[in-house]
């Protein structure tokens, strides 16, 4: 099971139905593009699904492995 915080299980998968557990992990995986927030150290990651014909940025903690957001990204360009 993914480690996540109850931000992330409360209210993101309430809010957004649509994103996938397995979309989240596969961008912590291997992630296109991966960048650590300098203002709190939480690190995003991005994937492109398919399926949301989109990228979907995924927000960690700062262990890189909890997730606390994630959201299709529409300004990200690669």
């Amino acid at each position: 099971m993914q480690p996540m915080t109850d931000y992330f299980r409360n209210d993101v998968l309430t809010k957004r139905p649509y994103i996938r557990i397995e979309w989240c992990e596969a961008a912590i995986r291997s992630p296109l593009k991966r960048e650590t927030q300098p203002e709190d150290g939480r690190i995003r990651h991005w994937l492109w699904v398919p399926e949301l014909d989109r990228f979907l940025r995924v927000v960690t903690l700062d262990d890189g492995i909890t997730l606390h957001n994630a959201f299709p990204d529409r300004r990200f360009k690669p």
